[in-house]
């Protein structure tokens, strides 16, 4: 079985994102701490799913039979964590031999030398590590784990053959424009052309943290684009391009 717990279609590019469920980290702003199906969806079809009695996770036959016949371009691997699902190596591996390109999104915290000799053998195309904090009070503030583990795995990606990118959250009074320049600046000091993307946070009741303003993003935008070459970002004004379409779990007839 796997962790597969929510699929969503997008139609711009022809992708998936998957949702693998659980996480190794407990962020305290985490997004899915407002609900666990996709944000593009409207909040009206995220009343319905939560409606849905009995959701599980796939297993490998049913994510198979769900996701071939749809003939997409592209997965993206999410969460969640997916690193943490024991067949996350299974399912790049018929990903990659139906001719799918894979994107790996991750904390970075659980892979280990074996473990990305594994997947890029296996023909993961690309890893998306999320960068907290480079400051370890701020990253064990907000995530409860160390980030040593995830700094060092950084460096151990820059050595395989799989193309590597960055983000990470602007949370204003957390992790402000100070801790992005700390983050590009340790991105640049491994490689200065790695991709990195700035997300504007969306705020989880609970927490004391506002959504920053464009300006905010743009700004911290600047800041990581004196150390890095590849610098990009989104903030909540930006609209989603094309439509975005549940593919698991489907909705019952009549919700």
């Amino acid at each position: 079985m796997t962790r597969i717990y929510h699929i969503v279609y997008f139609t711009y590019d022809n992708s998936l994102y998957m949702f693998f469920r659980g996480c190794n980290f407990n962020c305290v702003g985490c997004i899915l701490k407002l609900s666990a199906w996709d944000c593009h969806l409207t909040a009206d079809i995220r009343s319905q799913l939560d409606s849905l009695i009995g959701v599980r996770t796939l297993n490998f036959k049913e994510m198979q039979k769900i996701i071939e016949p749809l003939g997409v371009d592209r997965v993206v691997l999410g969460g969640g964590e997916p690193t943490i699902d024991a067949e996350i190596v299974d399912v790049v591996r018929w990903l990659n031999s139906i001719g799918v390109k894979t994107i790996l999104l991750t904390n970075g915290y659980a892979l280990s030398e074996d473990r990305v000799r594994e997947l890029e053998a296996n023909g993961l195309n690309e890893i998306c590590v999320s960068i907290k904090a480079v400051s370890d009070i701020i990253h064990v503030r907000y995530t409860g784990k160390s980030n040593e583990k995830v700094l060092k795995n950084f460096k151990l990606l820059t050595k395989c053959g799989i193309r590597l990118r960055a983000e990470s959250v602007l949370i204003p009074g957390l992790i402000e424009a100070a801790e992005i320049k700390n983050i590009a600046r340790f991105i640049a000091s491994v490689d200065s052309s790695i991709p990195y993307r700035i997300d504007g946070y969306t705020p989880v009741p609970g927490t004391p943290w506002r959504q920053p303003s464009k300006e905010e993003v743009f700004g911290a935008v600047k800041v990581a684009g004196e150390y890095l070459e590849n610098v990009s970002c989104i903030y909540s004004e930006m609209e989603l391009k094309g439509n975005v379409h549940i593919v698991y779990p489907l909705l019952h007839k009549g919700h």
